[in-house]
């Protein structure tokens, strides 16, 4: 306010200046118009800094909304997401100024709509993708400067950059055909997972991970596009004209689902490979199931894209490629004693189990009902984002909200689970860097 005063009074003075000095004052006014309008360009982009900086303050991605601010409450509660109320600046208000009734800390029984679609039903009865365990590579673009190139990349070619989107999340933006590769820190093992969200809303468009090794030295276009697209590794195409799937190896199968869920806004797409065995889902639909893959490993995987990209660019977000997938559970809690999954997952800041967790459920109910004399604790565990304190309610509710579902859904006895809140108490890796805090927000059955 003080800047935009100030600017006034001055440009008031400039316009009441001699004729004689017309010219020079002009000139003068201008560059003080556009110095007032840095100054505030400068003070919106130090006020949604610290919005920002306030959001990492809300706990497990609760949503910040200034009081007064309804349609930022009703929004979020549509989501299933978690409200905390917070000043202009968007730094979260004390406690005791929370407004009376505020959603900041819901009752455990109203975390889940009463028309919320559950772990099992309608199209997710079928769905049986369970996500890595161990996580080897994690982006959402968070911390990348916008209009950069990510900095997490093996950029090879193309015009791409990190866009912020209405919603506030940043994405990666193509516009233009490209190519880059994604690093890992180890050579993909036998069983894993990749999954990102995709939005293509261009009328020709395709986008095509690989795993073949990129050939030494090898950095023209060219090469890199043949190792993606022939015989040196799995394709997984995901293509708005076509079709979306697996296509062959060198002696591989094929197998193609067209789709569109992902030219209307950003759908999940999720792959898991289990040897030379690929599946590929859109959403909750699966659009491949290949047994006899082809499918080489390499410490990297390579993505290119190309299609009708200028007039319509496309966009990828929420990027997770990890070690493991869907295997025996039983066998496991045998062997450790305890079994980390990131597959029974909530919505946003609140402990209703999302319907995508389907398998991971499965999996337990059906290894509690082939040993009886099993008893598990259920642990939740959250990063470091956010207070000690609200992660900490927050991992007890989950870990709550799974021992309530196997009993009051599954008919499990009661006397077999017990469930516990760990918070941020336990890291099981690094909060430091995205793969650390993806690794560290789990449940963890442990065998008692």
């Amino acid at each position: 306010m003080c800047i935009r005063l100030l600017a006034t009074l001055f440009l008031t003075l400039l316009i009441g200046a001699q004729p004689a000095e017309a010219q020079f004052w002009r000139k003068a006014r201008e560059a003080a118009k556009r110095g007032a309008e840095r100054a505030v360009e400068r003070e919106t982009a130090r006020r949604a800094d610290r919005a920002v900086t306030g959001m990492f303050e809300l706990g497990d991605d609760a949503v910040g909304c200034v009081i007064g601010d309804d349609a930022c409450v009703r929004q979020a509660r549509e989501e299933g997401k978690e409200v905390v109320y917070v000043d202009e600046e968007g730094t979260p208000l004390p406690d005791d100024q929370q407004p009376t009734g505020s959603p900041a800390a819901p009752p455990a029984d109203a975390d889940e709509p009463a028309d919320a679609m559950r772990p099992g039903e309608g199209a997710w009865a079928n769905y049986d993708f369970v996500p890595g365990h161990r996580v080897l590579y994690a982006e959402d673009f968070e911390n990348d400067y916008t209009g950069n190139v990510p900095g997490r990349i093996d950029f090879h070619e193309g015009i791409m950059e990190v866009v912020r989107l209405q919603s506030g999340d940043q994405a990666l933006r193509f516009s233009s055909a490209g190519a880059f590769a994604i690093p890992l820190p180890e050579t993909l093992p036998e069983r894993f997972t990749i999954e990102f969200d995709a939005y293509f809303p261009a009328a020709w468009i395709y986008l095509t991970l690989g795993t073949g090794p990129l050939a030494d030295g090898a950095r023209n276009y060219d090469v890199f596009h043949s190792d993606l697209r022939g015989h040196n590794g799995a394709e997984f195409t995901v293509s708005k004209q076509f079709e979306t799937g697996i296509r062959r190896g060198e002696t591989g199968g094929e197998a193609m689902v067209r789709v569109d869920a992902f030219t209307k806004d950003f759908a999940p797409i999720r792959i898991t490979v289990d040897g030379d065995y690929a599946k590929m889902y859109v959403g909750e639909q699966r659009v491949a199931n290949v047994p006899n893959a082809d499918i080489r490993r390499a410490d990297r995987v390579l993505v290119a894209i190309n299609g009708e990209l200028e007039a319509n660019p496309s966009f990828i977000n929420n990027v997770r490629i990890a070690a493991g997938g869907r295997e025996i559970l039983y066998d496991r809690l045998v062997a450790d004693g305890r079994v980390t999954t990131h597959g029974i997952l909530f919505d946003t800041g609140s402990a209703t189990i999302k319907p995508e967790s389907t398998p991971t459920l499965q999996d337990l109910v059906r290894t509690l009902n082939q040993h009886a004399d099993l008893r598990l604790r259920i642990e939740g565990h959250t990063d470091n984002t956010g207070s000690a304190e609200a992660n900490q309610q927050l991992s007890e509710r989950r870990a709550a909200a799974v021992r309530d579902y196997l009993i009051q859904r599954e008919s499990i006895d009661a006397s077999r689970l017990e469930s516990a809140g760990m918070g941020q108490t336990v890291p099981a890796a690094d909060n430091s860097t995205p793969e650390g805090r993806q690794t560290n927000r789990r449940v963890e059955l442990v065998v008692l």
